[in-house]
């Protein structure tokens, strides 16, 4: 049977933007140097945009040009395998649609194949031009990815995912019925499933032009991919039955079939990864706190803390309002809002700053008082740093609306970094506890400026890149007023108030009822139960922005929260477990004592601590969603909970079992508040 010379195979999923370009230079290249003996097939999948009215403007100049349309989006490696089964060449390659690899640095590899079964474009190897230098994101996912594919797979390639790639024809029919991955590891399934078959691979260095408009965002697909090579491991090893396993089961919550992936489970150990210095340096805060000030001071420590800490649950509010109307305003390019929208709320925010300004200078005693403080500057310098938590919330919020999510880690991990350093010095000086407060305090401070500095700096620069804002390409002007704002921002406090009050008054009421010796053990104690309840905080953060709604609940979104509510679930269980099991090692290992007297309570406020994260995962599903209502039952769980901490307080074990009832209660009801018919798709079916 006779062969026609070359196949070129272009998958593209919405490139309408980019396709041409390269059609521009591929198509009368390979044309006028084979002429008959060359085809073209672009597969098409997914495409919600005008690529396939693109491409076909170049069938009638180009005969050998070959269109393929699928609907559904079946990822790079499902296009690939549609044109291989549909190739008509000895040779059989594929480039990417964006046009990076120039025809020349492709023709390169019909030069170079020779004996081999296939040969592959390297951006790493010595020689390669890549222009302009990739981003220094890009860089290290790259090498990272490389190193886990050679650890994995002793695929001793520098470069496995440069688009352009060319097989020999017999080579491609041999391991095509064994190909089965479609998304970020096919092209290392492809390469090898060829040295396993026993053919030759070669890799040459290439000309490579970075072009603007990629999809691909680092950090995500960073996650997915690693966990695309590990699966694809599994399917070569004797644990390949893990695969199939995990698909009847764990996979079909994970990803049900029909429901678009919303990559909850990737974004979220993105964020655990990604939050991991920022977690190491403020447990060593802990931990240097607790062996270098007293038991009485560490008391104090503590519970200033989870006073401030709690005002920061509600005022979170302001950090996902920030996010939710700064990313309106981008997504209308409109950088000049969001700009105008901090400035307005950094003004806002004076009034009640204000008011808690007297609140504290009026209360001033009383508060003392409440807290059994010998020393009052352990309140002055708490209540200097809680007025500056609300304006502390809008610029991360900002980042995060405008996907900034590496300053945003940047900045947060360096708070971390700098208080530890900070609170060490300052204690290790003699200041005590009062000190450990300030250092904390500087540090955020610190940590606002340098976020408000960022947020002006990206503002700026999107703005210089932006068309006029009445064009067309800039989009329609979006105007939301501040009393929508405010109303948001009103609701989600509302929602989140009893909630702080669950997951932080123990350590205040505590304080408040027991001598400082006994809040001090209490507060070690604590410490180490509450791993259980901040490990999992990362997977309400991710399920946040992927059911925002106007106050109407779908299957989708109740897939969503279904995943996030079994993550969060697993991680509580091992946390937990752990530290049901061996609380003599995490006291030891965190407070640097295991008193026989702290180990019911670690075990009482684990257990009492782990319906919260569960808690979390639901308010922020209904937040999102504009369902309010949920304040009302989180309102009275916590009044419930301080009304039953006054009238028995006899031994702290007591207040432990009053948060643990309040905590299942919370979950009981609000799980019963769920918009559960809207969630199963019984409303649209019918």
């Amino acid at each position: 049977m006779h062969f026609m010379r070359l196949t070129i195979i272009v998958p593209a999923h919405n490139e309408e933007k980019r396709i041409g370009r390269m059609l521009d230079t591929y198509l009368p290249f390979f044309a006028g140097r084979y002429g008959n003996e060359v085809e073209f097939i672009v597969v098409i999948n997914g495409t919600t945009d005008r690529t396939e009215e693109v491409v076909a403007t170049y069938q009638e100049r180009y005969p050998s040009l070959r269109i393929v349309v699928e609907p559904q989006s079946i990822g790079k490696g499902g296009a690939l395998m549609m044109g291989f089964r549909m190739a008509r060449g000895a040779w059989v390659g594929f480039v990417d649609a964006d046009g990076a690899t120039p025809p020349e640095a492709f023709q390169a590899l019909m030069d170079g194949i020779g004996d081999a079964g296939g040969i592959i474009a390297s951006r790493w190897c010595a020689g390669a031009q890549v222009s302009p230098r990739q981003p220094l994101d890009r860089r290290i996912a790259s090498r990272i990815f490389n190193w886990i594919t050679r650890l994995l797979f002793g695929l001793k390639l520098t470069d496995t995912q440069c688009g352009a790639k060319l097989l020999r024809r017999e080579a491609m029919l041999a391991v095509l019925p064994t190909l089965g991955i479609t998304q970020w590891a096919f092209d290392v399934d492809l390469l090898f499933q060829l040295r396993r078959a026993g053919y030759a691979i070669r890799e040459i260095p290439t000309t490579w032009q970075d072009v603007h408009g990629s999809k691909v965002k680092v950090v995500q697909a960073s996650m997915e991919m690693v966990l695309a090579l590990t699966r694809l491991r599994l399917m070569y090893s004797p644990f390949r039955w893990v695969v199939p396993l995990y698909q009847c089961t764990l996979g079909r919550i994970l990803h049900p079939p029909g429901v678009e992936r919303d990559h909850l489970l990737s974004h979220t150990f993105v964020l655990l990864v990604g939050a991991q210095v920022g977690n190491v340096s403020n447990l060593l805060f802990q931990l240097a706190m607790v062996r270098m000030l007293s038991g009485a001071d560490y008391g104090v420590l503590a519970a200033m803390l989870g006073a401030l800490m709690g005002l920061c649950t509600p005022f979170s509010a302001l950090s996902g309002t920030a996010t939710h109307f700064a990313a309106r305003y981008m997504k209308a390019g409109r950088p000049d809002r969001v700009a105008l929208f901090l400035r307005r709320i950094m003004e806002a925010l004076l009034v009640p700053v204000v008011v808690m300004a007297l609140i504290f200078v009026g209360g001033r005693h009383e508060l003392i008082g409440y807290f059994q403080l010998e020393d009052p500057w352990p309140f002055y310098v708490a209540a200097l740093i809680a007025l500056a938590i609300p304006h502390g919330m809008v610029p991360g919020g900002i980042l995060t609306g405008m996907q900034a999510f590496g300053w945003g880690t940047t900045i947060g991990n360096g708070i971390g970094v700098v208080r530890l350093g900070l609170g060490v010095l300052v204690v290790w000086a003699g200041c005590g506890a009062v000190g450990a407060l300030a250092a904390h305090g500087l540090s955020g401070f610190a940590g606002l400026v340098a976020a408000v500095w960022v947020c002006r700096r990206l503002l700026r620069a999107s703005r210089q890149g932006c068309a006029d804002p009445m064009s067309p390409e800039a989009g329609r002007p979006v105007e939301v007023s501040m009393r929508e704002a405010s109303t948001y921002l009103a609701g989600y406090m509302t929602s989140f108030a009893g909630y702080a009050v669950l997951s932080n008054a123990d350590l205040v009421l505590v304080k408040h009822f027991f001598e400082p010796a006994q809040a001090g053990a209490f507060a070690k104690a604590a410490l180490v139960a509450r791993i259980v309840f901040f490990l999992p905080q990362p997977v309400a953060v991710a399920l946040f922005p992927k059911v925002v709604s106007e106050g109407d609940a779908s299957y989708a979104s109740g897939r969503t929260l279904i995943k996030a509510f079994f993550l969060t679930g697993l991680i509580v269980a091992v946390a937990g477990g752990f530290c049901l099991l061996f609380p003599g090692f995490m006291l030891r290992l965190l407070a640097g004592e295991a008193d026989p007297a702290m180990i019911p309570v670690v075990r009482g406020m684990v257990l009492a601590l782990a319906p919260l994260p569960l808690v979390s995962a639901i308010l922020s599903h209904e937040v999102a969603q504009r369902r309010f209502i949920v304040a009302l039952p989180m309102a009275i769980c916590a009044a419930g909970y301080v009304a039953a901490a006054e009238w028995r307080h006899e031994t702290p074990m007591q207040i432990v079992w009053a948060l643990g009832i309040a905590s299942i209660s919370a979950l009981a009801v609000v799980m019963l508040m769920l918009p559960w018919r809207a969630m199963s798709g019984r409303e649209k079916n019918q």
